[in-house]
């Protein structure tokens, strides 16, 4: 709505004023594309949800915010050029090229509990989802991966404890 054609409030004008308001409109309207590209890019570095964007056709990454580079341990420098299946978390090849084939053919793929290996050989569990669109032409994918770690150390502590208590009950039962 900001970049909208102002075309029809343009005063009747001539000359050195006409190019003088084309001059002025040129700047609002760049000035609404940066602020516009610096609000994209502060939610893109804010996140609290890791963010990989890939060239489609190729599965490189192309992008990658702070949260996931802190997630996995790598640096942006480490992730930029990589082939996704190249980095620790994906390494299982021939599964990520298969599940890369799927995302290219139906363009959305989710994994409600993906096991993760960090640079370092941590263990995560992470939500990861990944779509295809366009940007200028070319098919990107992002990715957003969401650390799901403490959730699952919380259910199976309470599976644990589910289990402990079944036990005892079953246990005073047959006293």
């Amino acid at each position: 709505a900001e970049l909208e054609d102002k075309s029809a409030n343009r005063p009747s004008c001539r000359g050195g004023e006409l190019a003088e308001y084309a001059i002025a409109e040129r700047k609002r309207i760049e000035d609404a594309l940066k602020a516009s590209e610096v609000r994209y890019r502060r939610l893109f570095e804010t996140a609290k949800d890791g963010i990989l964007i890939l060239d489609a056709e190729t599965g490189r990454i192309t992008d990658a915010n702070p949260f996931l580079q802190d997630l996995l341990g790598y640096s942006h420098g480490e992730l930029l050029g990589k082939m996704l299946w190249e980095i620790g978390p994906f390494r299982d090849i021939a599964a990520s090229r298969v599940a890369f084939g799927k995302l290219q053919r139906k363009e959305y793929i989710r994994y409600d509990n993906l096991p993760l290996e960090t640079k370092d050989r941590r263990h995560r569990h992470v939500e990861f989802v990944s779509n295809v669109y366009r940007v200028n032409g070319t098919k990107v994918i992002q990715c957003n991966i969401r650390d799901i770690t403490a959730r699952r150390h919380a259910e199976d502590k309470l599976r644990k404890a589910n289990k402990e208590l079944e036990k005892r009950v079953d246990e005073r039962t047959a006293e």
